[in-house]
């Protein structure tokens, strides 16, 4: 193994700054290991005249009793979140159910045509449906569906069975 005289510098100056580190002067500043000690509250009694300088380590534990709570000096460091949970959605709105409405019975299918009354017997009525002819008494129902009911004042009135609606149909006059 070869080795310039540059690497060889490197590795003698890192064997002894860290020969210095670990067997050096010590500094009566330095922190070093905690160490049970009884340490008053109190400022500690000085000379005077004297250097009035307290190692870092003395005065640290001169300030512990200024921490209110312990358990608030571990949280200094602790985990945080930055999560903020959505808003919970809004509330659905509730409306009264919307009530279908009343059925109504279909318009009439029927055109009316003409009358004929022949003497003594009742009138009956002719009604178109499309190319179908109807000739009704009052009472007759037409397809199990409508009934005609009356005649008045130049209206036939009629019943939608299903429902139980009437109806009305206007003839132009009276028969």
């Amino acid at each position: 193994m070869n080795l310039t005289r540059r690497v060889k510098w490197l590795i003698g100056s890192a064997a002894l700054i860290a020969a210095w580190a670990a067997f050096g002067p010590k500094d009566p500043d330095a922190v070093g290991p905690a160490r049970a000690s009884p340490v008053s509250r109190a400022q500690p009694t000085r000379p005077s005249g004297a250097a009035t300088e307290v190692p870092v380590a003395q005065s640290l534990l001169l300030l512990a009793h200024r921490v209110a709570d312990q358990t608030a000096a571990g949280s200094l460091f602790a985990a945080h979140s930055w999560y903020v949970p959505p808003p919970p959605p809004p509330a659905p709105v509730v409306t009264a159910p919307a009530v279908p409405p009343k059925p109504v019975a279909p318009p009439l299918p029927f055109a009316y045509m003409g009358s004929y009354t022949p003497s003594g017997s009742p009138a009956v009525f002719f009604l178109t449906n499309g190319e179908k002819v109807y000739d009704l008494h009052l009472g007759d129902t037409i397809d199990n569906t409508y009934t005609l009911d009356a005649f008045n004042n130049g209206q036939l009135v009629f019943t939608y069975k299903p429902l139980n609606q009437q109806q009305q149909l206007s003839t132009g006059g009276a028969p």
